[in-house]
């Protein structure tokens, strides 16, 4: 039992890293498996521990590649925000349902923002957006089976890896 608590948190963690992945059905396993109280601790967990991360992975890969794209006014006007509105905005994007989280880690690495303050704004941001996902899921965990949701998920990691294979092939 402890060794599943530990693949879901680390599975938990990638999907919070990468930020692009949507966590509703790692969310579901969370609650299948651990229960209401372990699995909303799983998945708030992996959501903040992966967002930082993730923070970290991007602000190095932005780091190595290649300054141009930099110089758009978009991107110029993102870096030049003070850290205290970025701070803020951190928070807001992470309480606005469907908004990718990747796509806020990845601007807030762009900025000046210091990881702690993104820590903590990103925390706070992600402990009731978790909660509404784990309300919905709950709810529909209660009405559907659980053999449907794992097969979801075995069919949706099936297309997810049939298209990634696809793509590595083409550019190989």
């Amino acid at each position: 039992m402890m060794v599943t608590f530990f693949l879901l948190l680390l599975l938990n963690i990638a999907i919070g890293a990468f930020g692009f992945i949507p966590s509703f059905f790692v969310t579901a396993l969370n609650i299948d498996w651990f229960g209401l109280s372990a699995g909303t601790f799983l998945s708030l967990a992996g959501e903040i521990i992966g967002a930082i991360i993730g923070f970290r992975l991007y602000r190095l890969g932005f780091s190595k590649a290649n300054p141009a794209w930099l110089k758009h006014r978009f991107w110029v006007a993102l870096q030049n925000q003070p850290p205290n509105r970025i701070f803020w905005s951190v928070i807001l994007f992470r309480l606005i349902p469907f908004v990718p989280s990747g796509l806020v880690t990845a601007g807030a690495s762009l900025t000046t923002i210091s990881a702690w303050k993104f820590a903590i704004a990103s925390t706070i941001g992600k402990i009731p957006a978790v909660f509404l996902e784990i309300a919905a899921v709950y709810g529909l965990a209660k009405s559907v089976s659980s053999e449907f949701q794992y097969g979801l998920l075995a069919s949706l990691l099936l297309v997810f890896l049939t298209v990634w294979f696809v793509r590595k092939q083409k550019t190989t």
